[in-house]
């Protein structure tokens, strides 16, 4: 069974002040299994794309963004903004679609870090 999948909003966190710089504390994360692996991944999608369907088998997913973008986890369609962060639970399929010239950075975080537990959504 597929939870609902968690957007935690950087927009509705307050910034506190911390000798001399601001910070928010944007997500608390539990996850549903101890765990001894995780991989952060640099992702950059260019201006004008929609990237390809996929899930995960066995690995859970958190996607910090540091861009605007739209996020499809399901069938919701998630407006994601600087600073928000979604996490993505084990089967759940996602995609990014961005803006025309408007490229996108993300961070995205794999718990446990499986490199080959990508599944290819068919269209």
């Amino acid at each position: 069974m597929i939870d609902v999948v968690k957007v935690y909003r950087a927009s509705e966190t307050e910034l506190v002040g911390m000798a001399g710089y601001g910070r928010k504390y944007v997500a608390d994360v539990r996850f549903r299994r101890k765990l001894d692996t995780a991989g952060f991944i640099w992702v950059k999608i260019p201006g004008g794309m929609k990237t390809d369907a996929h899930k995960h088998e066995r690995l859970e997913e958190a996607f910090f963004f540091v861009d605007s973008a739209k996020m499809g986890v399901g069938d919701q369609i998630l407006q994601v903004n600087e600073g928000d962060v979604v996490v993505v639970e084990p089967g759940e399929a996602h995609w990014f679609e961005t803006e025309e010239d408007h490229d996108v950075r993300v961070v995205a975080i794999k718990f446990p870090n499986l490199k080959t537990d990508k599944v290819e959504i068919q269209p």
